[in-house]
C-alpha cells in the first residue's frame, strides 16, 4: 500500500514523540528508516508547502541531527563581509539554493517519489517557465515598441514645437524691432509737435502784437484824418469866410451832390 504525504508526516511525528518520551534513549541513535514501497503516490508539493511549513521545519530540525546523507550547508559567499546580489558574477547559486531552497525534509519527500514523475514534473515546469518567459518577452517587446512609437511621436511633436517656437521667436524679434522703430517715430513726432506748439505760441504772441499795433495804427490814422479834416475846414473858412460849413463832418460822404452819413 502506498504511503501518502499525510501518513509520512504522522509517522515522523510519532518517531519524534517516541524519541522524546522513551527513557534512557540515546540522543545519538538514528531514527528508524521508513520502508517505502516502489509504488508511491505523488504528493501535492504546493499543498505540502502551505500546510506543513511550520511543522515540517520542526521535523526537519529533528531529523537533520541524525541524517548522514545530507550534504553540509555551505555559508553564503560574501565579499568583505557583505552579501552579494545574485546578479553578481561571484555569487554562489548552489550554496544559496542549498541554504534557502533545499530543506532537510525535502530529501525524504523527493526520495519518496518516482524519478520519472519528478523528471516529467521538472520538464513541465521548465516548459511553463519557457512559455511564460516567451509571453513576457512578447509583452515586453510590444510595450517597448509602443513606447518607442510614442517616443517618436513625442519627438516629432517636440520638433514641431521647436520649429513653431523658433518661428514665433523670429516674429517676436521682428515685431520688437518694428515697435522700437514706431516708438522712435512717435518720439520724433512728439518732439516736432512740441516744436510746433512752441512756434504756435510765438505766432500767437506775434498775432497779439499785430492786433495791438493795428488798433494803435487805426487810432493814429483816425486822429490824423480828424486833424487833416479840421485843417482842411480851416483853410476853407479862410478862403470862403461866408461859407456854411456846419454840415461838414468827417463821418459823411458826398453822394449825388449831398452829404450822407456813412454806415460803420
Amino acid at each position: 500500500m502506498a504511503m501518502s504525504h499525510e501518513d509520512m508526516l504522522k509517522r515522523a511525528r510519532q518517531l519524534k514523540r517516541q524519541k522524546t518520551s522513551t527513557p534512557g534513549a540515546s540522543p545519538s541513535a538514528p531514527p528508524p528508516r521508513l520502508e517505502l514501497h516502489e509504488e508511491v503516490s505523488e504528493p501535492d508539493l504546493e499543498a505540502l508547502t502551505r500546510r506543513s511549513r511550520a511543522r515540517g521545519k520542526k521535523i526537519a530540525e529533528s531529523t537533520s541531527q541524525h541524517s548522514t546523507s545530507q550534504t553540509p550547508i555551505a555559508p553564503l559567499h560574501t565579499a568583505d563581509n557583505t552579501e552579494l546580489s545574485f546578479w553578481h558574477p561571484q555569487f554562489h547559486h548552489s550554496q544559496h539554493s542549498r541554504k534557502h531552497n533545499y530543506l532537510p525534509h525535502d530529501v525524504n519527500l523527493l526520495r519518496a517519489q518516482d524519478p520519472q514523475t519528478l523528471h516529467e514534473n521538472l520538464l513541465a515546469d521548465l516548459h511553463k517557465a519557457e512559455a511564460t518567459s516567451i509571453m513576457l518577452m512578447d509583452q515586453f517587446t510590444l510595450q517597448s515598441t509602443q513606447k518607442s512609437l510614442d517616443l517618436e511621436q513625442k519627438d516629432r511633436a517636440l520638433a514641431l514645437s521647436k520649429t513653431e517656437n523658433s518661428r514665433l521667436t523670429n516674429e517676436v524679434s521682428e515685431l520688437t524691432i518694428q515697435v522700437k522703430k514706431s516708438d522712435e517715430l512717435i518720439a520724433d513726432l512728439q518732439n516736432q509737435l512740441k516744436a510746433f506748439e512752441a512756434e504756435k505760441e510765438g505766432w500767437v504772441l506775434k498775432e497779439k502784437d499785430f492786433i495791438q499795433n493795428s488798433e494803435l495804427l487805426k487810432d493814429q490814422i483816425g486822429t490824423s484824418l480828424n486833424m487833416g479834416f479840421q485843417l482842411a475846414l480851416e483853410q476853407v473858412r479862410v478862403l470862403h469866410p461866408d461859407a456854411d460849413l456846419s454840415a461838414a463832418d468827417i463821418s459823411k460822404a458826398v453822394v449825388d451832390g449831398q452829404l450822407v452819413d456813412i454806415d460803420d
